[in-house]
């Protein structure tokens, strides 16, 4: 895929008039995660589902890059603007998407949003990056996914993901490892996106990595809210995704009535 190009996608038409939403998988994802959400918000919404690692990105790999394939991606559908739903790494795809492009996004909606990396999560990407040469791609990815989702009731979500990073390839999941690390501005970003962009993270209450810091941070943002689902670990999308579609829709009906 060249630069100019525009990434792999499902559409899902409900009506032209109907909103947009574009979901942006998380790091190993694929469409296959949002199938909860699909299902669902199909009834309501036009949706893009994105597919980011279906083709390999020419040349180095870089957020802003990224960014630029997403906008490519909206245009070659014809769609102005959206609502988008990021998970995990995709929420700080999503923000950095939303400051460079403003005009195309009407809210970001981020479940087990990461807003920053603290201590702990960057020892974890050091780790990553320094052993990723050495160690087989799929044990560094299940032993993260047990540190990030530590408990009985994680497992399903747990089992998702690992059965989709095996897709990845050792190529492919090194270049997006290496993609993490440009994400430590993330900060600055809260500064600077726009006022008119609504911001809505949903996170579950058992998220030991992510958590403290989202509910930190995100009062940076003027248009902000923060939803927790109890009993619930970090991928809330799957892993309780009843109720955070309803927390989804509730919101978006009451602010984009």
């Amino acid at each position: 895929m060249a630069e100019g190009k525009r990434f792999s996608a499902e559409v899902h038409l409900k009506e032209g008039s109907a909103d947009w939403i574009v979901f942006v998988h998380g790091f190993g994802g694929s469409a296959r995660t949002w199938k909860n959400q699909t299902v669902f918000f199909s009834k309501h919404y036009n949706l893009l589902v994105l597919e980011m690692h279906k083709e390999k990105v020419q040349g180095k790999l870089e957020l802003d890059k990224v960014c630029r394939l997403i906008a490519s991606t909206l245009d070659h559908y014809g769609i102005e603007k959206a609502h988008f739903m990021g998970f995990s790494f995709s929420s700080l795809i999503c923000l950095r998407f939303a400051v460079l492009y403003p005009e195309k996004v009407s809210s970001l909606i981020l479940g087990g949003g990461i807003i920053k990396f603290n201590l702990r999560t960057k020892f974890l990407l050091y780790l990553a990056i320094t052993f990723k040469r050495w160690i087989n791609y799929m044990i560094l990815y299940r032993f993260f996914a047990y540190i990030i989702l530590p408990r009985s009731n994680h497992r399903r979500s747990r089992s998702i993901f690992v059965t989709e990073a095996k897709k990845l390839g050792y190529e492919e999941f090194c270049r997006w490892v290496d993609l993490i690390p440009q994400t430590n501005d993330s900060l600055t970003w809260l500064d600077e996106l726009d006022d008119d962009v609504q911001v809505l993270y949903v996170s579950g209450d058992e998220d030991h990595l992510f958590l403290k810091d989202t509910l930190r941070y995100s009062r940076r943002i003027g248009n902000s809210r923060v939803e927790i689902i109890d009993n619930c670990g970090h991928v809330c999308s799957i892993e309780q995704y009843e109720q955070f579609n309803d927390i989804v829709l509730r919101y978006l009906r009451s602010v984009f009535a």
